[in-house]
């Protein structure tokens, strides 16, 4: 039987590019399975108007994600990416794309 696989999130912030980082981990049982690297972005929605309030006009802004580094072992690769996804949905990322080369660890 399969140990359930849990999943480590580390925030970050990247002064470089002003985005935040969050590095994943992924373990199942005692042993490191693989990792991961996500940067998230804010973006400006062209297609929603511009919110005003008495002293200001402010433009709406959705969250971006892209998937920097992505390493696992072979067997739990859908199970760590789902995991992954389900965990930036859940945070609000509109649009999550991907900038990595995939690493399979042998």
């Amino acid at each position: 039987m399969m140990k359930e696989l849990n999943m480590k999130v580390n925030p970050l912030y990247s002064e470089v590019d002003l985005s935040i980082q969050f590095h994943f981990e992924f373990v199942q049982g005692e042993s490191k399975v693989g990792e991961a690297l996500v940067s998230t972005y804010s973006i400006l929605d062209s297609n929603e108007t511009l919110r005003q309030s008495k002293s200001a006009s402010f433009a709406k802004t959705q969250k971006c994600a892209v998937i920097d580094r992505f390493e696992v072992i072979n067997e739990t690769e859908k199970t760590c990416m789902k995991k992954l996804r389900h965990f930036l949905q859940v945070i609000g990322m509109k649009e999550i794309h991907s900038g990595y080369n995939l690493y399979r660890k042998a």
